[in-house]
């Protein structure tokens, strides 16, 4: 019998630069999620090519933006995933700017290069999300009880003034949580990472934030270590879809969460999924009524290894 089982591997292993210089989901202002579908018999040349094309952009955009990828672990065969970590929204324009002449976004390559990336991925496969870490307000849902659940962390007035002109002031998901930074697992450091979706009710879309943001307090306080659970808004796709990124240390860290669900403790996650989460005002209601139903997806995506 093994008594030292293998370390799951973690994105971090990607990048060359330290984990302090690694941009991920908690430090992050905005993630850009793509997929695509590998095309049969390409596997190979793919992955090789995610992987120099990672290095190289890594490698030249220190500091401003960090890519990690990633690959279905249970879902369909052959589905790469990449996390594109962006230190702000402005540093956003200026690599997709820096990648227009190929068509690749912030992938992109100068112009006039041809590594015949495009005929590796199915045609249509493709998708792009932009992500942005929750925050009370954000998208018009602040409410009193949002108000409420504010963390320290994070400031409650959302609005800032920049260059004369007011914006909603984006702030890394690691203010979500009360607990340490440096203690909270990332896509950069986690063995495995779940994402989750779900579409609310838009006539509950502000109730919804509060159950979501409470719900992944509840597990990070209770998996700490193990377990870290960040909320995502999706800023040019479907209203009110969220995101949740589920960082788990390894497998078995899947069924300790199962635990955690299955526990009668007043301090585990069930006790949010019973309570009453609408006013009576409103009608009252737990969260499966602010929850459209069937909408709920996860997808288990684990760190690419490079050979």
């Amino acid at each position: 019998m093994n008594d030292f089982p293998p370390t799951a591997a973690t994105a971090q292993h990607q990048v060359r630069t330290p984990p302090d210089k690694t941009l991920d989901t908690a430090s992050a202002e905005v993630v850009l999620w793509r997929s695509a579908q590998i095309r049969a018999g390409h596997g190979p040349r793919a992955r090789s090519a995610t992987r120099a094309l990672a290095e190289e952009f890594n490698e030249r955009n220190e500091g401003i933006a960090t890519v990690l990828s990633f690959e279905d672990a249970f879902g369909t065969r052959g589905r790469l995933h990449w996390l594109i970590h962006l230190r702000s929204m402005r540093d956003y324009t200026a690599l997709t700017q820096r990648g227009a002449d190929r068509g690749s976004g912030v992938l992109g390559r100068d112009a006039g290069e041809d590594d015949g990336w495009e005929e590796l991925f199915e045609a249509g496969s493709v998708q792009e999300t932009v992500l942005l870490p929750h925050r009370w307000g954000i998208f018009g849902t602040a409410t009193q009880a949002m108000a409420q659940q504010e963390s320290t962390r994070e400031g409650l007035n959302p609005v800032e003034t920049v260059d004369g002109r007011t914006r909603f002031q984006l702030l890394p998901a690691a203010r979500q949580s009360s607990l340490p930074i440096d203690s909270l697992l990332t896509s950069a450091s986690s063995g495995l990472l779940m994402h989750r979706t779900a579409q609310v009710h838009y006539a509950y879309r502000a109730e919804a934030r509060v159950l979501v943001r409470t719900l992944a307090e509840t597990y990070n306080l209770n998996a700490k270590g193990r377990t870290t659970v960040l909320l995502f808004e999706e800023a040019f796709g479907q209203m009110d879809r969220l995101h949740m990124f589920i960082h788990m240390a390894d497998i078995e860290a899947y069924q300790e969460l199962m635990a955690l669900d299955a526990s009668p403790d007043p301090s585990a996650p069930r006790a949010s999924y019973i309570q009453e989460w609408i006013s009576p005002e409103r009608g009252g209601g737990t969260w499966d009524k602010i929850v459209v139903q069937d909408s709920t997806r996860d997808g288990l995506l684990v760190p690419r290894t490079f050979g």
